[in-house]
């Protein structure tokens, strides 16, 4: 009976709860304390193990543990998230919740041969001013450009390599590469300066995988946009985000809400699409409560508008 207990169950694996992970010493933003509050943000994680006949039992009889098929598309992790190691999507999401969005840079790649520019601008220099306007996407320029009254006069503000400035005043000339429109015969190149951005820095090893994505998110808007979410709150949750902003799909929701309820969260944000995974519990009696959303700007608005 013993050797039959441990004999493996091939292509499947046990899911259990986890420890929960305070976000305090996993993320930082420089420059942006998080503000002083009594409450915490929780990441619920889940740990999976080979399933064998014994563990499988196990599971029969434990609410919180599920033998499931593994899935060798994804990672081995804790969390039973999609890899994003450097957390881009989290990053690009929070900023853009936040209203931070980086300044683009807009460089010459070359002139056209009938540009009115031509030997007075060099490949390589940035346009950072066309008109009196601050630029902040290439298709600017010649948005500007045309608006101007035929033959008008036009500043432009150039920056090159070495950071020095320079202005170029011309009138815009039919350009073939324009059809005959009028322009200034600029190829032009954008990219986004992220060196204007907050640093956020996150800690590595206490979790794996992006379904930490939602409550990661949660505690770097509180701190970017310093304000009280929490309010003595011990909020919990699971689900990654795509560029969006919106919750995508994560497995083991059960394990991570009993992670959440041994950690005594009050909070377990879920995706109202992966809701069913904990069908035939109270939403509104369960502690902690089970908040159903569909984005990181929508747990921002329900944990705003909630009372604690």
């Amino acid at each position: 009976m013993g050797v039959v207990a441990w004999l493996p169950i091939p292509n499947h694996t046990i899911l259990l709860p986890g420890p929960a992970v305070n976000t305090v010493d996993q993320v930082d933003v420089e420059g942006h304390p998080r503000p002083e509050d009594s409450g915490v943000y929780l990441i619920s994680t889940v740990y999976q193990r080979p399933a064998t006949t014994w563990w499988a039992l196990r599971a029969l009889l434990q609410s919180d543990w599920s033998l499931v098929p593994s899935d060798p598309e994804r990672p081995r992790s804790q969390t039973l998230g999609y890899e994003d190691p450097e957390h881009q999507i989290l990053r690009r999401v929070v900023y853009h919740t936040c209203g931070i969005e980086p300044p683009v840079i807009v460089k010459v790649l070359d002139l056209t041969p009938d540009s009115p520019l031509k030997e007075r601008v060099e490949p390589g220099d940035q346009v950072t001013v066309v008109a009196g306007v601050p630029l902040r996407m290439v298709r600017q320029v010649r948005e500007i450009v045309q608006a101007q009254p035929p033959g008008e006069k036009i500043p432009v503000q150039f920056r090159r390599p070495d950071g020095s400035e320079y202005q170029v005043v011309t009138a815009a000339r039919p350009i073939q590469a324009l059809k005959g429109e009028p322009g200034l015969g600029l190829l032009l190149s954008g990219h986004e300066d992220d060196d204007t951005l907050p640093k956020i820095h996150f800690q590595a090893g206490a979790y794996e995988g992006n379904s930490s994505d939602l409550v990661l998110g949660l505690d770097l808007c509180e701190r970017l946009l310093q304000l009280d979410l929490r309010r003595g709150r011990r909020i919990s949750g699971s689900g990654g985000l795509d560029m969006e902003g919106n919750l995508t799909a994560v497995r083991g929701l059960r394990q991570k809400f009993s992670c959440a309820r041994q950690a005594n969260a009050d909070l377990f944000f879920v995706s109202a699409d992966d809701a069913k995974q904990l069908q035939g519990m109270d939403f509104q009696s369960s502690h902690p409560r089970i908040v159903p959303i569909h984005s990181l700007s929508e747990a921002i608005y329900w944990l705003q508008r909630a009372k604690p």
